[in-house]
């Protein structure tokens, strides 16, 4: 068993976050399925293709997660079981592999009912249709849903039908097939309304994965209402295994805020931001200036550039200076270090604006006022 399959089956194997997921996907996040309805079982399916004879060749497959759920419906017990299969790649046969686990257990239901006839030896007045089956007219099956769960920001381009396997487009054969549809939970296909009807962590890790390929929508989301979201470990595994999240938790803490993870998050686009400026300065300078000249200003741009980097971050986390006075502050740096990239490095505002970080709705302000 891979390390993806582990964290994913042990966050997953949690009942508040199990009747979550299928709350979410059956009720449009209503809450109607209770954690502590659910019963985990054994995720083995075996059956023997059932008969009179009771002979066969054993068929045993093995579900991610298996869970009954149990409730009161009109004065009397009503059962559901539920499966989740967890999947970190897309799996092109997912169709037949749910049919085959929902199949199984549907057998097993019904040699669990014929075994039980047999115990009570009840087959006075019955069918002979009713004794070889073993399968009574009254006797029902309890639903089974599998539900596959998604842990990847790519979308999900494999068949999600039966039918979208099979070879043939002749209509005719094609109305006569059975179908079977996949259940499919893919962060890629979930809005943020439909992130905000989860109840538990959940839906802040199908965000995180959704937005884990852009840090600037994953940044603008959490610095929401999820900022003050807590991630614990056992979300910290999902996501550092399966997007690479390189989210730490100190080991006195037992979880990472968002708002932590964001300010690490800034830092590293800062640098990133010195990184690619640096190079293009060195360019432009050396072609009109010597390279003494070319190194000295370099340094200057870049301090600037660092510390207006800087200098935004600590103003959006800390908000400890008012915006009236920061605006000034920030309008009187701006303007000058424009004129000063313009008049030394003779180049147009949009440019220097570029090499300074500064938006193009404030850059347009700012000419306004050179």
């Amino acid at each position: 068993m891979g390390k993806v399959d582990t964290v994913t089956k042990k966050y997953l194997r949690q009942n508040s976050v199990f009747a979550d997921i299928f709350n979410f996907y059956l009720y449009e996040g209503r809450q109607v399925i209770n954690p502590e309805q659910l019963r985990e079982l054994d995720p083995a399916e075996l059956s023997v293709p059932y008969g009179a004879d009771q002979r066969g060749e054993p068929i045993q497959r093995y579900r991610d997660l298996f869970k009954a759920l149990s409730a009161m419906e009109d004065q009397r017990a009503a059962y559901l079981l539920l499966g989740i299969e967890s999947q970190d790649e897309v799996h092109y046969a997912a169709p037949v592999r749910n049919l085959l686990y929902d199949a199984l257990q549907y057998a097993r239901q019904v040699d669990e009912t014929a075994r039980i006839h047999r115990e009570k030896k009840d087959y006075k007045g019955r069918s002979r249709g009713e004794f070889l089956s073993g399968f009574y007219k009254e006797d029902k099956l309890l639903p089974v849903i599998t539900l596959v769960v998604f842990f990847s920001p790519q979308e999900w381009d494999g068949p999600r039908s039966l039918r979208e396997m099979m070879a043939t487009e002749d209509t005719a054969i094609r109305s006569l097939l059975p179908d079977y549809q996949i259940h499919l939970i893919s962060p890629a296909e979930l809005s943020r309304t439909d992130l905000g009807k989860f109840h538990t962590s959940l839906g802040d890790v199908l965000g995180f994965i959704k937005y884990s390929t852009d840090k600037e929508n994953l940044m603008e989301w959490f610095q929401g209402e999820r900022q003050d979201a807590v991630l614990g470990r056992n979300e910290v595994d999902v996501l550092n295994t399966c997007v690479n999240a390189d989210l730490k938790i100190q080991p006195n803490e037992e979880g990472v805020t968002m708002c932590q993870a964001i300010l690490e998050w800034k830092a590293d686009l800062k640098e990133d931001l010195r990184k690619e400026i640096t190079p293009i300065l060195r360019a432009e300078l050396r072609e009109t200036v010597t390279e003494e000249v070319t190194q000295e200003v370099t340094e200057q741009v870049t301090q600037q550039v660092t510390e207006q980097v800087t200098q935004q971050v600590t103003e959006q986390v800390t908000q400890q200076v008012t915006e009236q006075v920061t605006q000034q502050v920030t309008e009187h740096i701006h303007l000058t270090d424009l004129k000063n990239l313009m008049c030394n490095l003779q180049i147009t505002a949009e440019q220097a604006g570029a090499a300074l970080g500064i938006s193009k709705e404030e850059l347009a302000q700012l000419i306004q006022k050179l």
